[in-house]
């Protein structure tokens, strides 16, 4: 419920008492001016993290906003996630202005099941929002040694932060090509390739690209299991 009247929001937090929390800012970095890593420690002593674990925090009174976590450690009471700082939206500035040794009250929302490790191949598929999701399944994907791929479609001056994070087989789009044209679609590997018809796909992001993409999977009668989670949408405030 990212934006909602103050007494719902007021009452959902007494509601769900047990799953909030008052942690610490113990870490930020700024990968580009867009991205901020932000570490964050508390107690989750009672918390399982499952891979795509979200957490939320109330930006005003009317107004919250959804991050996903992309490092948890229970023992350790820490987790991080990586947001986008895009434009003077209210979420945009509380994340922006987040410092070392601030306290913030944090919703615990569940994860998803996105993950099939039973599935030799993923792929996963998103932009600036979907960075956090990407490294919380990195880990598991080479570890289990599936065969994977990320296609990420980024701003120009983000270009070079899959390489950062340290990703691996990823690729690169411009947000204003591929995934605004279904025919571009179309010539993507993952279509030109028959053997990825029973991966598991994963599409995040930008509503509008992963309609298009989700579209051009079904035109190629795709098998395996497709998971479909649009964060943002232009001109949509608070998604």
């Amino acid at each position: 419920m990212p934006t909602a009247p103050k007494w719902v929001n007021d009452a959902m937090e007494t509601l769900a008492s047990s799953r909030m929390r008052m942690v610490e800012v113990v870490e930020t970095t700024y990968i580009t001016p867009q991205l901020k890593k932000i570490q964050l420690k508390g107690d989750f002593s009672k918390l399982t993290f499952e891979l795509g674990h979200t957490i939320s925090f109330r930006v005003n009174d009317n107004d919250s906003r959804h991050y996903t976590v992309s490092y948890g450690d229970v023992k350790a009471g820490v987790i991080e996630f990586i947001a986008h700082i895009h434009g003077d939206a209210v979420g945009a500035k509380f994340i922006d202005n987040l410092k070392l040794r601030d306290e913030i009250k944090m919703g615990l929302l569940r994860g998803s099941k996105q993950y099939d490790p039973n599935v030799k191949q993923q792929l996963i598929f998103g932009d600036e929002t979907s960075l956090s999701l990407m490294m919380d399944f990195l880990p598991r994907l080479q570890k289990n040694l599936h065969q994977f791929m990320f296609y990420i479609e980024l701003d120009e001056e983000n270009k070079a932060v899959p390489e950062l994070l340290g990703l691996t087989n990823y690729m690169v789009f411009s947000k204003q090509d591929v995934f605004r044209s279904k025919e571009k679609i179309r010539e993507l590997p993952v279509f030109k390739n028959g053997d990825w018809q029973n991966a598991n796909i994963v599409l995040t992001g930008n509503i509008n690209s992963l309609q298009n993409f989700r579209k051009v999977f079904k035109e190629h009668n795709h098998k395996g299991k497709l998971f479909v989670k649009g964060f943002w949408l232009e001109g949509k405030k608070g998604l």
